[in-house]
């Protein structure tokens, strides 16, 4: 039996102004497409469907398309627990209903422990729980608890699981966990959104490790930590620069009678990568002319020295999805007032030759730069004449 592991999709979200709806229609289907070819029994989404509690209506709509595809195309049951991006109670409308069409939603602690079970002709059941997305206030006003951190929540709710599990499931039966948490020690990068503060939000992973499986999502970087079955799957798509080098994917997970797993995590495409590139602007401008991906995501890092004019114009008309833009100096060691100071150094003639160079992409001749001299010599001289008279 096989499942697909995918989290994060974090749909209706806009990266530094650009809507990225387009971007995860293409890789959802993608997704689709791997849950088809590796004939998995269902498809697991661990949390943050939606990039915020009131999604803009062509995220819900893009849902609807995924969701019908998956599920009423293919026949395959999709599991999906909430974010704390998500609003829980809004993805979590007709979840009853739902859940008889193929489509199960654990978004309250109402349905902790009423698992999916999917079952095969040979082999142990495949038992699914999902936990939503718990902070302490949650479980504190759920459960008549005082729980105090994002530890203590999540152990009162994993111990209720294993107390359940003890008492109701055969040893023969294999269980598979699903949780939005942010485990101890694990990568992060920048387009995280914190679940708390003072490190209170860190899970411990010996809370998962006695599930066969533990399907992680929050942390957009594929990874896993202390046990490699207790694994996060990473975001489908890269949602800021300090992703640029991850891998992203999804997990496929089969599982064996004897209750063990193999993991593979399969890489996905994007219709756009995003990339940082770094040069000068000369450079960069032969670079894009070229370059096969130029629509991809860029942050663009430049490296020239004299001042520019309107760079990002430039750069857009080789990439048009530029996203960033960073004046990278070489002595970035230095502080604002000494940079400051550098700049204001520069000779008048320096500082006309960069405008001239930026305006007609040439530096000025020798016989442009004598004219100017003494202009230059000429007004110095009368700004004297007239500080003398003043005095």
């Amino acid at each position: 039996m096989k499942i697909l592991h995918t989290s994060d999709w974090h749909l209706g979200r806009i990266f530094n102004q650009q809507s990225l709806l387009d971007d995860q229609a293409y890789i959802l289907q993608e997704i689709i497409q791997q849950a088809v070819n590796h004939q998995v029994s269902a498809v697991i989404v661990a949390g943050d469907i939606y990039d915020r509690a009131l999604p803009p209506a062509d995220a819900v709509a893009l849902l609807d398309r995924t969701l019908n595809t998956l599920i009423g195309e293919h026949n395959i049951p999709v599991i999906m627990i909430s974010g704390n991006h998500d609003g829980a109670q809004r993805l979590g409308f007709g979840s009853s209903l739902l859940k008889h069409s193929g489509l199960h939603l654990f978004t309250s602690f109402d349905q902790l422990l009423e698992p999916v079970i999917l079952s095969e002709a040979e082999g142990s059941d495949l038992v699914i729980w999902g936990i939503p997305y718990c902070d302490p206030e949650h479980v504190n006003q759920y459960y008549k608890v005082k729980t105090t951190d994002h530890q203590s929540a999540q152990e009162h709710v994993t111990q209720l699981l294993h107390e359940h599990i003890a008492r109701h499931y055969p040893h023969s039966a294999t269980h598979v966990v699903i949780s939005h948490s942010f485990i101890a020690g694990a990568s992060v990068s920048d387009s995280e959104r914190s679940l708390s503060i003072g490190g209170a939000e860190c899970v411990s992973a010996d809370l998962f490790k006695d599930f066969h499986y533990t399907a992680l999502g929050h942390l957009h970087q594929a990874q896993h930590r202390s046990y490699s079955h207790v694994r996060y799957s990473g975001s489908p798509l890269k949602y800021s620069f300090s992703e640029v080098n991850h891998n992203k994917g999804v997990s496929i997970v089969s599982f064996h009678a004897d209750q063990s797993c193999n993991i593979e995590h399969v890489p996905l495409e994007p219709k756009r990568n995003v990339r940082i590139i770094e040069g000068e602007l000369a450079d960069l401008l032969a670079q894009g002319k070229k370059d096969p991906n130029n629509h991809d995501y860029v942050q663009v890092k430049l490296t020239n020295k004299e001042a520019l004019l309107d760079p990002m114009a430039s750069l857009r008309e080789v990439y048009p999805n530029i996203l960033d833009l960073v004046k990278v100096r070489n002595n970035e060691g230095s502080t604002n007032s000494e940079r400051s100071r550098a700049q204001l150094a520069r000779s008048e003639m320096d500082i006309i030759n960069d405008f001239y160079h930026a305006m007609n992409n040439e530096h000025l001749t020798d016989e442009q730069r004598q004219i100017l001299q003494n202009v230059l010599t000429e007004l110095n001289n009368t700004d004297t004449e007239r500080s003398s008279k003043r005095a």
